[in-house]
């Protein structure tokens, strides 16, 4: 993409994603998120004033008008076997050669095919037999979590907002690498401007009162990104961080509403 173009927001923002300097990855992290320019086309273009055509897997998407992300994975559920659920269990070990996992309570459950969505330096301590080289192997790994925040706001969305779907920050400014404008997805993912509400707090920090106001509302999503090598994070400051970042990049005014 250049060197202008990555020092601005190729490295900035994806060291602000994975928690990680950019100079321990490889470019193959980007994938199908960076589209290739096509010189041509970026001609062509220029010469007729026109803008390129949507591109990538992001370009259209269908998302649930009421239920959020869960209201997914609750309509896939809803088409299984409800025997076929068993929440609230620790697994305790994974035998791979029976093909059963043992829960903490004793209980086993076997299986045809596993699918694994603990961390890896996990799940490889729990196989059994014991595969010491796995756990070696996974101890050497480089990982990072993702904080997710969530702000129901009182007024209208700031100018800048309008009907986007979310916006990316590389700079260092906000703790945040991206926001993502959860009320625009759907109506429902905020209280209609009719209902009224208590003040919880304002942006400046001030404590709000016990006055129901009503709307309107709108809501935003902030992903943070953590890694204990690279990328710490104040668990006990991240909500205020996270909200002078807002305003600091114009998301929010000082005396928005919570």
């Amino acid at each position: 993409m250049g060197v202008g173009i990555a020092n601005l927001f190729m490295r900035p923002y994806n060291f602000k994603v994975w928690a990680c300097p950019t100079t321990f990855m490889q470019c193959g992290w980007l994938g199908e998120r960076v589209a290739a320019p096509d010189l041509k086309k970026v001609v062509k273009n220029i010469i007729y004033d026109q803008a390129e055509g949507n591109w990538g897997p992001n370009a259209t998407f269908l998302f649930p008008a009421v239920g959020g992300t869960q209201g997914i994975w609750r309509a896939v559920a809803r088409n299984i076997n409800q025997e076929r659920f068993k929440f609230c269990s620790t697994v305790s070990e994974v035998n791979t050669v029976k093909n059963f996992a043992t829960l903490q309570d004793g209980s086993q459950i076997s299986y045809d095919y596993i699918i694994n969505t603990s961390p890896i330096d996990t799940f490889v301590r729990m196989l059994n037999p014991a595969q010491s080289e796995l756990v070696k192997e996974a101890d050497g790994l480089s990982f990072s979590s993702t904080h997710v925040i969530g702000f129901g706001i009182r007024g209208s969305r700031p100018p800048r907002i309008g009907d986007k779907c979310w916006l990316y920050f590389p700079e260092d400014d906000c703790p945040f690498y991206r926001a993502t404008i959860f009320s625009n997805y759907s109506p429902n993912n905020c209280p209609a401007s009719s209902v009224s509400l208590k003040t919880i707090q304002f942006a400046n920090g001030n404590l709000g009162d016990d006055i129901e106001k009503p709307g309107p509302y709108w809501s935003i999503m902030l992903e943070v990104s953590q890694s204990a090598k690279f990328k710490p994070v104040n668990i006990n400051t991240i909500i205020k961080d996270s909200i002078q970042g807002c305003v600091n990049t114009t998301l929010m005014e000082v005396f928005s509403c919570f």
